[in-house]
């Protein structure tokens, strides 16, 4: 029963791929807010990465961007999202924390970039990849636009994982057992469809060169330029 809720969760998102006006509202009011802490777990993944020019794919309301463009470590911060209502937020939320100015926040669809090739040091996607109607596009755009050394840092929930693993996530997200879980069903990607399923077949088709690292309900997909 709960495979088949995430699957079909999975296809109405990729079907309809920007996430509309009062949706978006929503997610910035209170989905966001509750991911606090996952962006500041991702915020000291990045941040030591030790890189200049930084995109983010997927940038929804710009809680991470702005966090990004806090730090002063970057030189370049790139948030696009396909969801014009988004990136609206997204910018009312930057100049409300005063970094406006330090980010480039554009309606963008993930398939087809408005960038450069190797212009990117890091591409950053936070649950984004369930939205992804074409991922063999994706990875082969994601590694388009990164420079020599660079990677593309993809992260997603995923619900099947060990009752260990849940609670350590329980533990460093700091959230209710019951709601992360939740989250994970429907926002999210199970693992085996990273292993088995249509995301190993897009890597694949894409030939890309890749890893996967876990770390509770994250799993986080690494493209290598």
């Amino acid at each position: 029963m709960l495979s088949l809720l995430n699957r079909v969760s999975i296809r109405l998102q990729r079907w309809k791929q920007g996430i509309p006006w009062g949706a978006a509202h929503f997610y910035n009011r209170i989905i966001s807010r509750y991911l606090e802490h996952l962006y500041s777990y991702f915020l000291r993944q990045v941040s030591q990465k030790h890189c200049d020019k930084v995109l983010e794919v997927g940038c929804g309301p710009g809680r991470f961007l702005i966090k990004l463009a806090e730090t002063g470590l970057f030189h370049v911060i790139v948030g696009i999202d396909i969801s014009r209502a988004m990136i609206l937020i997204s910018r009312k939320n930057a100049v409300k924390h005063g970094v406006y100015p330090l980010l480039n926040i554009v309606v963008a669809d993930a398939h087809r970039m408005p960038f450069r090739e190797k212009f990117f040091d890091l591409v950053v996607s936070t649950g984004t990849l369930h939205h992804i109607k074409d991922p063999e596009t994706f990875f082969r755009e994601c590694t388009r636009v990164l420079g020599i050394g660079g990677e593309a840092w993809i992260y997603d929930f995923s619900y099947d994982i060990s009752a260990d693993e849940l609670e350590e996530s329980v533990h460093f997200l700091r959230r209710p057992k019951i709601l992360l879980k939740l989250s994970a069903l429907l926002h999210g990607l199970p693992r085996r469809v990273f292993k088995e399923g249509y995301i190993r077949d897009a890597l694949q088709r894409a030939s890309v060169d890749y890893d996967m690292c876990y770390n509770g309900l994250i799993t986080k997909l690494i493209l290598k330029s």
